[in-house]
């Protein structure tokens, strides 16, 4: 008969241990995915860390916007390096977020209208909508650069007129939080094209593109 008992006892001190057992993996289920959170959002962009872009995409321009301005369509790839100049704040609201400022350098082959490559270095501000609780992570950019291209070669038209042109443009996208090191990143562009009546030539172009592509943010030091 004390074979039973010892079973009975043996098995309520199993059942109770893993009450305890699953109470505490509980608890820390709980607890685990804020903190996790917080880490990964808000350590990718806090003031100081840098952060390395590659998107790549097509850019289409917006035939006769100026009037008479030729199509001009390219194929983009740009590689940036950005910088954290703040960190998120405590405040809980919708414009909680980063500024961040970024060096571009960008390449495109034209596959339809004249010329046959762009290229050129951009100054990029950027706002990064940082929430404690999201992966993903829209933001808003804008900057100016210049660029060199062969198009202006091409002298029936009236739009790119020297080799050294300026680049305004404007930018909304998101990234996918999907490591802390690592997102997936979508953006729209308005670009343009043109040199300030610098040359005899200056239609200018007015493009729209679209980019998917890849960040790294580096650890903090």
């Amino acid at each position: 008969m004390k074979t039973p008992r010892l079973w009975r006892a043996g098995y309520s001190s199993f059942l109770i241990f893993l009450l305890i057992l699953f109470s505490g993996v509980s608890v820390v289920r709980a607890e685990t995915p804020a903190k996790e959170n917080r880490d990964v959002l808000n350590g990718p962009f806090a003031a100081g860390r840098f952060s390395l872009q590659l998107v790549s995409g097509a850019v289409f321009s917006l035939a006769n916007l100026p009037p008479d301005s030729p199509v001009l369509d390219y194929a983009q790839t740009n590689l940036r390096l950005g910088y954290m100049l703040t960190s998120p704040g405590p405040e809980e609201s919708f414009l909680r977020g980063t500024w961040e400022v970024l060096g571009e350098i960008s390449n495109a082959v034209i596959f339809k209208g004249f010329g046959n490559y762009i290229g050129g270095i951009t100054c990029l501000f950027r706002y990064n909508f940082v929430q404690p609780d999201w992966r993903l992570i829209p933001y808003v950019q804008g900057g100016a650069g210049i660029v060199y291209n062969d198009a202006y070669k091409d002298k029936t038209q009236q739009a790119i007129g020297q080799a050294i042109e300026f680049t305004p443009q404007f930018s909304i996208g998101c990234r996918y939080l999907l490591t802390r090191s690592w997102s997936f990143d979508v953006e729209g562009m308005f670009h343009h094209i043109s040199n300030a009546d610098m040359a005899d030539r200056n239609r200018s172009i007015n493009a729209l593109g679209g980019f998917i592509g890849v960040s790294y943010h580096f650890p903090d030091r």
